[in-house]
């Protein structure tokens, strides 16, 4: 835990979290409806996405508790696994094909494309929460 800091200061790892965060929980939003379809690991993603972006914020708003930094890499991880549960889901030849949700699975899939190395670099952001290395110098 990192004392005597300014609480509007953050730094560089900091900011760069909190803006993966937000663009994976936007992404991962319209992802969750493929829930309805029978992709359980696309709404498990959502959770992962949504609590991850919880933990960074609160992990700014208290001042670098390194347990909420170790709480986001755990959402980036069941954001990891959720993401290609998914994504083996939507790819898989063992479920029925519905002409009238093709488009939304080509959406969903196109946006796990997306999410899914973003979740990386969230996982990588986060480590470096949890082991309290916010600085890039």
């Amino acid at each position: 835990m990192r004392r005597g800091r300014r609480a509007t200061t953050l730094t560089p790892v900091e900011w760069v979290a909190l803006m993966v965060w937000i663009l994976i929980a936007a992404l991962a939003l319209p992802v969750a409806a493929g829930t309805l379809s029978g992709a359980t690991g696309l709404g498990l993603q959502s959770v992962g996405a949504l609590g991850g972006l919880a933990a960074c914020a609160l992990f700014i708003i208290l001042d670098g508790q390194t347990w909420l930094g170790w709480i986001t890499v755990g959402m980036a991880v069941i954001g990891i696994v959720g993401s290609v549960w998914g994504a083996e889901a939507l790819l898989s030849d063992e479920r029925p094909i519905s002409a009238s949700l093709q488009g939304a699975e080509e959406l969903e899939a196109f946006l796990l494309g997306v999410e899914l190395p973003l979740f990386g670099v969230a996982l990588l952001c986060s480590l470096c929460l949890g082991i309290d290395l916010v600085t890039l110098n």
